[in-house]
């Protein structure tokens, strides 16, 4: 939910600052001097953040999605052996697909696109592929939790 407040400075000029908090997630801010021009930005924070695909966080900027799945392959993968050996190969080929990639530069479109080349292709059984995006949502939520945490021990 946002929440706008108007500000005025010593000089008289109006000032919005925009505060967007969700459950589970760092509170976000900004100024603006446009009432408009906050709004826009909450509601596009607002959505970003509920769609998954908004890191305003410097570590998502130096840590790549190879690295991730790496690490889910390490240390999640081995709580759960009834489905480790299919996530396993579906988590490789995310990596191969968007392992290069910045956290901060993954995106919807980017998912999508992904999906939908692995979509094209059959199995080594001749069948069409399933889209293997439950297990990367999986991974997201890692990264999410990650991300907080460290945002929070450094407050």
């Amino acid at each position: 939910m946002a929440v706008i407040e108007r500000r005025k400075t010593k000089d008289g000029q109006v000032h919005y600052r925009v505060k967007v908090r969700l459950k589970g997630q760092p509170i976000q801010h900004a100024t603006f001097t446009s009432i408009t021009k906050a709004k826009h930005w909450a509601s596009q924070i607002e959505t970003a953040i509920r769609e998954g695909r908004y890191f305003k966080n410097q570590n998502s900027k130096k840590i790549n999605m190879g690295d991730v799945i790496d690490k889910y392959i390490i240390e999640i993968l081995p709580r759960k052996p009834k489905s480790l050996k299919k996530q396993k190969s579906q988590l490789f080929w995310w990596k191969d697909q968007i392992g290069s990639f910045l956290l901060s530069d993954i995106s919807t479109a980017i998912i999508a696109e992904k999906r939908n080349k692995l979509l094209e292709g059959m199995t080594y059984r001749k069948s069409k592929r399933s889209t293997a995006t439950g297990v990367l949502g999986a991974v997201f939520d890692l990264i999410k939790m990650e991300l907080l945490i460290f945002q929070n021990y450094l407050l």
